[in-house]
């Protein structure tokens, strides 16, 4: 049974969710879908709703049941534990599989601080646990038989002990280690805090022992457990990346009729107005369901009938129709119907089935719907340079010129807060600043002609949004993630276009290099040569001047905010002190957190942040909170100052359309 802990979550989370998503605490607190799957007689749909929570910061996830009919409401199977989340931040989609009998689906979940095998019957009658070990179970399967087969890492004392001894005698330095992070347990992992190094010549981490041999154990229908053989181990062979499927991967009638509809070949660098391929969902008969996407991440289903080979318009959606919030992951298929998570720049995720006439009903909404909440969400369209730039614009329904916030990447799904989810776009809108998300525009992917281009979409769209009367082209303020940031550090020393900036990814400066520039990485020194240009800051300076933003400080006008994970903090050491020193911005850094933070109270946190910053200075606006007076006084020795005479303005939460609710 799952723990009297885990049970007392379960009353928690059963609080009335928030009228509306306006406040960083409800964006932060947005519930996701993922895990979606049919049984195998085809009667039934299981699928997980994962529900950060900022009362116990945790990412708390149950699962569900529906008749595949879509006929009855959802059942409640019960909560198993909490997300697991990977090395960069981002949660792990639920996974369940069925026996083959389809009377119990089986789960892979946290509970108690070990990763053990749950299962339930479709009789909702609540999970029990199924296989446990030393080690956590990575992976499961069953063949046809019902046979069980799993995968477990090295126990977990053993790991703990490695650690402890690497402690004591000292870390030798060498390709894999992170120098930019706590080498002793600078990480959260499966729930603990736990050392990692690199597992490849980039940044991608893996705890350790990650490549110490695995247990491979195949259990019969009855209990009996074995080694498994090398037949069965080859069932837990981890499938293709299906965000890498192109046409090419298709059977050759079904990739001729999808190019014959322009559709993109590569996915990256199509044109604008060409359509990419999404995901392929196999059916019966030779039958596919082909889900395609535009460049502002609108999905298209089309039916394939291989017999007489025909492509059909299924269904289309302002957003997303997918298995997650993930564009690339398939919908799930029972019969003739399909269940999709369907999400939009003002719809939170929902679960829908989809029929074969292309009707669409609504299965699961576990987030309020912001209708209501007097806000607008709009997709715009402008051009740079002779291409085609989009992006959605939220602001509130009033008269008269805003502020304007924007943050460049992808604006895909339901908008929190643009890559990363750093930036409270609706909170920002709810306050009298309008928020742009910009899909990254297509073209030349030279490290200049990148950054120029996206430099060029910002000042294009303040522009257009100027022109129409919805913005203050005086107060543009921007924000942005990974390559994201980047754009928005290359905007600030090389416009004068922002008035102030936040930042949550570290930028390219020669401290960036030399953290890593050793034996056993040579595929980083590889990638910033072909990628950016540049080889070590020593034989190559006029290119880290000009990559540089801390060797630029001098052009630097818009005040800074940096918010790191520690696990990235130090490699921008000369950007977070040369600011400081030259009263330009301040830097907090987040423990334990990821490239993408993901525990909800860190969530919130930059949430607040973000927004209490640009509130300061796009609006002069001061939020009266005693606690927050520090911060206040802070910015106030920053330059340039707030705006003058516009500090009055300094109700804790007063906005246009009147948010004051928590």
């Amino acid at each position: 049974m799952v723990s009297r802990a885990t049970l007392m979550f379960v009353l928690l989370a059963a609080a009335s969710p928030a009228a509306s998503q306006v406040t960083s605490r409800e964006i932060a607190e947005t519930a996701d879908i993922s895990g979606v799957t049919a049984s195998p007689d085809g009667k039934w749909i299981a699928y997980r709703i994962e529900r950060p929570s900022t009362l116990t910061n945790r990412i708390d996830v149950d699962w569900y049941l529906v008749a595949a009919d879509g006929r009855t409401s959802p059942r409640r199977l019960g909560r198993t534990g909490t997300a697991l989340w990977n090395d960069a931040g981002v949660v792990e989609p639920g996974e369940a599989k069925w026996t083959p009998d389809s009377k119990q689906i089986v789960v892979r979940a946290l509970v108690d601080g070990r990763i053990a095998l749950w299962s339930s019957p479709v009789d909702g009658s609540g999970f029990r646990q199924l296989a446990a070990g030393d080690g956590d179970i990575e992976a499961y399967a069953f063949d046809s038989s019902g046979l069980l087969v799993m995968r477990m890492g090295p126990s977990r004392d053993l790991i703990a002990r490695t650690e402890e001894a690497e402690r004591e005698a000292g870390i030798l330095v060498d390709g894999q280690s992170d120098l930019a992070q706590p080498l002793f347990r600078g990480a959260l992992i499966n729930g603990r805090a736990a050392s990692q190094r690199f597992s490849n010549d980039w940044f991608d981490r893996a705890p350790l022992l990650a490549s110490a041999p695995r247990a491979f154990t195949a259990r019969s229908p009855q209990g009996m457990e074995r080694p498994a053989t090398a037949s069965e181990e080859a069932l837990l062979a981890p499938p293709p990346n299906p965000v890498a499927l192109l046409t090419s991967d298709l059977p050759a009638i079904l990739r001729a009729a999808l190019e014959d509809r322009g559709v993109c070949k590569t996915k990256v660098g199509c044109a604008a107005e060409l359509p990419r391929l999404s995901w392929v969902l196999p059916m019966d008969n030779g039958n596919s369901v082909v889900a395609l996407h535009d460049a502002d991440y609108r999905q298209t289903l089309l039916r394939w009938t291989a017999k007489p080979g025909r492509l059909t318009k299924l269904i289309a959606s302002d957003g997303l129709l997918a298995g997650s919030q993930k564009y690339f992951i398939p919908c799930t298929a029972a019969g003739t119907a399909l269940f999709c998570v369907e999400a939009a720049s003002a719809l939170p995720p929902r679960l829908v089935r989809i029929g074969a006439d292309g009707s669409r009903q609504v299965i699961d909404s576990p987030n309020p719907n912001p209708d209501h909440d007097g806000l607008l969400a709009e997709t715009i369209v402008w051009q740079v340079s002779g291409s085609r730039a989009s992006g959605v614009l939220i602001r509130p329904k009033i008269p008269g010129r805003l502020p304007l916030f924007v943050t460049y990447y992808t604006c895909a799904g339901y908008l929190r807060g643009g890559v990363g989810n750093e930036w409270p776009l609706r909170a920002l809108a709810a306050h009298g600043i309008a928020a742009l998300c910009i899909n990254a525009v297509p073209g030349d992917t030279e490290k200049d002609a990148r950054y120029r281009r996206g430099l060029e979409a910002i000042e294009a769209a303040t522009k257009l949004l100027s022109d129409r009367g919805i913005v203050d082209a005086s107060r543009v303020g921007m924000g942005g993630l990974s390559f994201g940031s980047e754009v928005t550090m290359w905007a600030t020393t090389h416009s004068d276009a922002l008035k102030a900036v936040s930042i949550a990814s570290v930028q390219m400066e020669p401290a960036y290099y030399w953290f890593n520039a050793r034996p056993g990485r040579e595929t980083f020194a590889d990638n910033i040569r072909k990628v950016w240009g540049a080889g070590s800051p020593d034989d190559t300076p006029d290119a880290w001047k000009e990559l540089s933003p801390a060797l630029n400080i001098d052009r630097i006008r818009a005040p800074i905010l940096m918010q790191f994970p520690e696990q990235e903090a130090r490699l921008s050491i000369e950007l977070i002190s040369r600011l400081a020193t030259s009263r330009k911005g301040e830097a907090h850094i987040f423990p334990y957190a990821p490239h993408i933070k993901v525990e909800p109270r860190q969530k919130l946190a930059a949430y607040e942040r973000n927004l209490d910053w640009f509130r300061y200075w796009l609006k002069g606006e001061i939020d009266p909170a005693p606690d927050k007076a520090g911060q206040y006084q802070r910015w106030a020795k920053l330059l340039p100052a707030a705006t003058p005479g516009s500090t009055t303005r300094n109700q804790r939460s007063t906005s246009p359309i009147s948010i004051n609710r928590k």
